[in-house]
């Protein structure tokens, strides 16, 4: 019996991918040959590691105007609290203080930084802040671009013990 280049590709792809976990195939436009590798990568070898989830936050802070929100914002990343720090115009905020309800123009900042290294840009956050009880509050990143991420790793070092 004989097959089609593009069914033996087919095949051949399958059993290679069944064999080996990175194996790629590739048929040109016009059906009449098949390539089967291994996938390669240009990523460090320390990207190559499976991302533990939870590693990095996104720690989130409203500031009353962009010259305090670019002033904090600059202080986080020169002292490696943050390694990007957004600064997001256009934010209102409705929130109840002191028992009255309030409607702000806010400015968001969206700071990427260590899940260990929250707590102590929390503390700056509050020695900096224009506000009595500033906003800073964090979630954790399962998963992102893995240069991104080991970027973000080598940036901003971990605490100090």
């Amino acid at each position: 019996m004989v097959l089609p280049v593009t069914t033996i590709c087919i095949l051949l792809l399958l059993s290679a991918l069944l064999a080996v976990e990175g194996t790629f195939a590739t048929i040109n436009t016009h059906g009449d040959y098949c390539v089967i590798g291994e996938r390669t990568s240009t990523m460090s070898s320390d990207s190559q590691q499976k991302y533990e989830a939870g590693t990095h936050s996104i720690a989130y802070v409203t500031t009353p105007n962009a010259n305090s929100a670019k002033e904090l914002a600059r202080k986080l990343v020169e002292r490696k609290l943050a390694a990007c720090v957004n600064i997001i115009p256009g934010l209102t905020s409705i929130y109840e203080w002191e028992g009255k309800i309030n409607e702000d123009q806010e400015i968001l900042l969206m700071i990427k930084t260590r899940t260990a290294r929250v707590d102590e840009l929390s503390k700056f956050v509050r020695e900096n802040h224009p506000y009595s009880v500033a906003e800073v509050i964090s979630v954790p990143i399962e998963n992102g671009n893995p240069p991104y991420l080991d970027w973000l790793s080598k940036t901003v070092t971990e605490a100090k013990k």
